[in-house]
């Protein structure tokens, strides 16, 4: 990555193809099951599966992708959809992935759900799109009064779930990516013909007192289609293993409960189809909102009390999309989509400081303009082979603020933890799958090049003027499948990846004014890296199982939070900053599979066993240190009955946790072992009524989960309100008209 001066960071002129409408074609969607694997040369190019939603039989339609084909065979893949998580009492995005040892959801606190940890890494590493749109960006994790999450949308809006492992061409990502696939008409309504839905949902969750409501209309009218979800959650702050923390006015670090307070949020999408022959183009429109109103006990100490914050993350999306299968001599099948979304973050805190009342203000706004093409063509001359390539552009605008009020002056500070800017992000991509031997394996080579802009608007406001940055790579992979008997298929890939800096790793800057600070690095290189990823998976009578092994070697690895000394005299607390770490590797083995044991021992049919695990480790090599974001081992195993009539089901599900070593965990809490076990169920009340429930921690275990407790010190006095709830318990109930 180079420095540009500001006057040349401008938007690049990239002309655009012009976008072919052309004929729809119905799409299709895939039921997920998180744990089911099946060889590639098993499923179709466009393979449809029927499942259950809302007690009415339906045919989801979504036309499986060239990329999406491929991502799924050639590597480990987890996925969900909206049927499992009903099943389990999914109460927000924390819920999606609870029995997926290799997927953790991350949490900041005071500032909510804030992403996924996939494989141990998290945060922006983790390319997030929801309905195909990047997710806004984390933003300014150093401070207590600024913080963005990127989970903006609600459980009861998605249909599904997916997360590609490790390096995919596609999305542009060397690490992980998580796809959310929003609601469509499709998943409520009959395969054909008029037809309409209309369903509401209610339910609460004992571990924060959450309550919510949720209501479906859905409507098919010749050629046209409509959708409507609205969710809205009320709750109290999540207890932990000690309590709610409502009657509890501890103060500081020695405070063992949450601080307490109301956290509620909504959402509501709205989607709006044409189809004709051959395919469909759309509308979207959704708004989601979550606010949290807290009394921060343990934040108050001799110069801070009376110490609130009321926090609110908006999100407003439109855009229009299309695909359609048309015959031409470029491409068969095409999808296109363009989107604006805006995202702001306004954290608001007051409190009595040194004898006066003060008020901070600060807010964060990412807005997000975004054109995505895929482009796919069968050729069956020579070679069978499938090319897929496309075209990825986006705009993303920053701006954030903050305002220091003294009351009782009546003054006001203003600043900014990093200048106004644009960045602007080019992606191309394209691969050839090539079908061997009769379609009994694969090889798919894959090249993308992407190249980025940051163009700042300096001002009075920050610290420091900075120049704007871009970077390009060239990035490539090679992938495959062989299947070595009929029901058993060896995959993998290797390639190269390629991030760039995000925009609060390059310019965040901040003095707390209490002796330490967060220095901005704009010099910081662009981070790659080297994967490999192979494994076997197995689909026979009896269930599916999977065992993959990963290995990835970074260069350039981006850190934050690392020690710099460059004026200790005015900061003696330390300075930090996001550095470069020359090299650093992660490696694992995991594992998953579901056993059938109707067929397996001679059970009734219906019974079924499940079990997945995870290894992980990360290791920066300038020091020898454990890379901190590593989850200890897990694995899951699971005991569940599904009637075969679809009438009712239950499971038992035990997760279990090793303990994190004090050699991994260095200055940091170390939490022990555990074993946790949640047990869920299911019943269908005659034709129209569904109800769900779940008890989880049943033994009422007390615990820390290593991702909230890895930035507190050993001697730290209020680890306790760090534990997570003790035996807690969730309902629903569902009518569909």
């Amino acid at each position: 990555m180079k420095p540009l001066p500001a006057s040349s960071c401008k938007l690049f002129g990239y002309a655009l193809l012009p976008l072919t409408i052309a004929s729809p074609l119905p799409l299709t969607s895939v039921q997920a099951d998180d744990l089911s694997v099946t060889p590639a040369s098993a499923v179709s190019d466009n393979d449809e599966s029927a499942f259950k939603l809302s007690n009415v039989q339906v045919t989801a339609e979504r036309l499986v992708t060239a990329t999406e084909k491929t991502a799924n065979e050639e590597g480990s893949v987890s996925e969900i959809d909206a049927q499992q998580l009903k099943n389990t009492v999914a109460y927000s995005a924390d819920d999606l992935f609870r029995y997926d040892p290799s997927i953790l959801t991350t949490n900041n606190g005071r500032f909510g759900l804030s992403g996924f940890n996939v494989r141990g890494l998290d945060e922006n590493r983790i390319s997030l799109q929801l309905d195909g749109l990047e997710m806004a960006e984390s933003y300014g994790p150093t401070s207590s009064y600024l913080d963005t999450g990127r989970l903006s949308t609600d459980v009861s809006s998605l249909s599904s779930v997916s997360v590609v492992k490790g390096g995919n061409a596609q999305q542009g990502s060397g690490f992980s990516s998580v796809s959310l696939q929003l609601h469509s008409p499709q998943d409520f309504l009959a395969p054909s013909g008029d037809d309409t839905h209309a369903s509401i949902e209610a339910g609460y969750r004992s571990d924060n007192d959450g309550f919510f409501q949720n209501v479906t209309f859905a409507a098919r009218r010749g050629d046209y289609e409509s959708l409507l979800i609205a969710t809205n959650r009320n709750s109290k702050a999540t207890e932990n293993y000690i309590g709610s923390g409502e009657n509890d006015q501890t103060q500081g670090d020695e405070r063992t409960t949450p601080d307490p307070g109301d956290v509620d949020n909504y959402d509501v999408l709205l989607k709006l189809q044409k189809f004709n022959n051959s395919g469909q183009i759309g509308l979207v429109a959704q708004k989601y909102r979550a606010t949290s109103d807290l009394h921060l006990f343990s934040s108050e100490n001799a110069r801070y009390g009376d110490y609130y914050s009321a926090d609110t993350l908006t999100r407003y999306r439109l855009g229009i999309y299309q695909d359609a299968e048309y015959k031409s001599p470029l491409f068969d099948a095409l999808h296109w989509q363009i989107d604006w979304q805006q995202t702001e973050t306004i954290n608001d805190s007051s409190m009595v400081y040194n004898g006066y009342n003060r008020l901070i203000n600060r807010d964060f706004d990412q807005t997000t303009w975004q054109l995505k093409t895929d482009f796919s063509k069968q050729i069956d001359v020579g070679i069978p082979q499938q090319l897929a390539y496309g075209l990825t552009l986006k705009r993303d605008d920053y701006e954030s603020l903050s305002e220091d009020y003294n009351l009782d002056a009546d003054t006001v500070e203003q600043s900014r933890f990093s200048p106004p800017g644009t960045a602007t992000r080019v992606g191309l991509y394209l691969q050839d799958r090539l079908s061997l031997a009769e379609d009994r394996g694969s090889l798919t080579p894959a090249l993308r090049f992407d190249h980025y802009e940051y163009d700042l608007d300096n001002d009075n406001l920050t610290p420091q003027s900075y120049d704007g940055a871009e970077g390009q790579a060239l990035t490539g992979q090679i992938g495959g499948t062989w299947n070595i008997a009929s029901s058993t298929e060896l995959f993998g890939k290797t390639g190269f990846g390629f991030r760039a800096p995000s925009y609060e790793e390059l310019y965040y800057d901040y003095d707390a004014g209490r002796g330490y600070r967060i220095v901005a690095n704009p010099d910081l290189d662009d981070e790659h890296s080297r994967f490999v990823e192979v494994g076997i998976r197995n689909q026979g009578n009896l269930g599916n199982a999977e065992l993959t092994g990963f290995y990835t070697d970074y260069r350039d690895f981006i850190e934050s939070s690392v020690s710099v000394s460059i004026d200790p005299g005015n900061y003696p607390s330390g300075e930090y900053s996001t550095e470069n770490i020359n090299r650093a590797i992660i490696r694992g083995v995991e594992f998953k599979g579901q056993l059938d044991l109707n067929k397996a021992i001679g059970v009734n049919d219906g019974w079924y066993a499940r079990t997945a695990a995870a290894y992980i480790e990360g290791k920066n090599l300038e020091d020898g240190s454990a890379i901190e974001s590593i989850p200890p081992i897990q694995a899951v195993v699971s005991l569940g009955y599904e009637d075969p009539n679809q009438q009712w089901g239950s499971e038992l599900a035990g997760t279990f946790v090793n303990q994190v070593s004090a050699h991994d965990a260095e200055d940091a809490y170390a939490p022990a072992a555990y074993q946790l076990y949640d047990l869920t169920g299911h019943v269908s009340l005659g034709d129209h009524l569904t109800v769900r429930g779940g008890i989880f921690n049943l033994l009422d275990k007390k615990y820390w989960v290593w991702d909230d407790v890895r930035g507190i010190t050993t001697d730290y006095s209020g680890a306790d309100r760090y534990t997570q709830p003790g035996r807690n318990f969730g309902i629903s109930a569902e009518y569909v008209f």
